[in-house]
């Protein structure tokens, strides 16, 4: 039986969480792997002030490998609005300059387009995103 992750204080879980958005800002996606991996992330955690969360930051930094690990865990959600009222697919069109993003994850935050459509794809093929 597997065990319980161990629950972090609050000021771990602080220090947890920053360390894994910095990751996401930096596009480190061995660490972003490992700290999902860890238990104790919670991954639409949104900074303080900002509300960004990791797929926000993603987003907005067209980190296209980090994005596809992040939608891959079927845990975001992309329905979160950041503290100036954007959600991811806005973040993408609006600072990353990239629309085909913006437009594959309001697809999928929508359920609409083909993001929504079933895909069936063999071990290691690729993505929409790439």
């Amino acid at each position: 039986m597997p065990s319980e992750p161990i629950q972090p204080n609050e000021r771990e879980r602080q220090r947890l969480h920053a360390a894994f958005l910095e990751a996401v800002n930096i596009g480190d996606i061995a660490a972003v792997r490992q700290a999902l991996g860890n238990g104790a992330i919670d991954i639409n955690y949104a900074e303080p002030g900002t509300g960004l969360t990791a797929l926000h930051i993603a987003a907005g930094r067209n980190a296209v490998a980090v994005l596809r690990l992040l939608i891959g865990t079927g845990s975001c959600d992309l329905r979160v609005k950041d503290a100036q009222g954007r959600t991811a697919a806005a973040i993408a069109v609006t600072v990353a300059r990239n629309p085909v993003v913006g437009r594959y994850l309001a697809d999928l935050q929508h359920g609409t387009g083909i993001a929504a459509a079933p895909q069936r794809r063999r071990p290691g093929e690729q993505t929409d995103l790439g």
